[in-house]
């Protein structure tokens, strides 16, 4: 019996990254001998689409043939709290049916933004640096800015709907 996955880190992973470059093979091993198989399996990331592109690559590459359905989980947070001082999750799973669904995806997440330091900030790779340096100068390479500008980046709920809604592609 085959299961689903839905919320999977991959390496290089924007945050809870917790392997090590050279672990692909390994992890990639993993997932195709997991007991039960799994026949679905949802590559998770913060803001960006980056880990679910490089599994689909090794999946296009004829790694992970047991899995008929890999798609992109993408996390985000909400700007509205809870009462334990944290930020609300919400996590966006997209069909890959579309052959263009990454670019649509990055697209759509480029609808959403994040109003802080008297400016705007789109759910772009991009934005999400220039967030990161803006929230913590000392963030001087681009990884460590982009790790965390995805930890100061909060999409309000209008907005997400907002860009739900005025999209085609997401509405569908």
């Amino acid at each position: 019996m085959a299961s689903m996955e839905p919320h999977v880190h991959a390496p290089g992973t924007v945050l809870e990254d917790r392997y090590a470059p050279s672990e692909w093979d390994a992890y990639l091993h993993a997932l195709e001998t997991a007991t039960p198989s799994l026949a679905a399996i949802g590559i998770t990331d913060y803001c960006i689409t980056r880990s679910y592109e490089r599994v689909k690559a090794e999946k296009e590459k004829g790694r992970l043939k047991g899995c008929n359905l890999l798609f992109p989980n993408i996390e985000l947070r909400l700007n509205t709290g809870t009462v334990k001082g944290h930020f609300v999750n919400i996590h966006l799973l997209v069909c890959p049916d579309d052959p263009n669904h990454i670019s649509e995806l990055d697209r759509f997440l480029g609808h959403l933004v994040f109003s802080a330091f008297d400016d705007k900030f789109a759910c772009t790779p991009a934005d999400l640096v220039r967030l990161g340096r803006r929230a913590n100068p000392n963030k001087g390479d681009d990884e460590a800015a982009l790790q965390y500008g995805c930890t100061q980046f909060k999409v309000s709920l209008d907005n997400l709907m907002g860009a739900h809604r005025g999209m085609t592609w997401a509405a569908d």
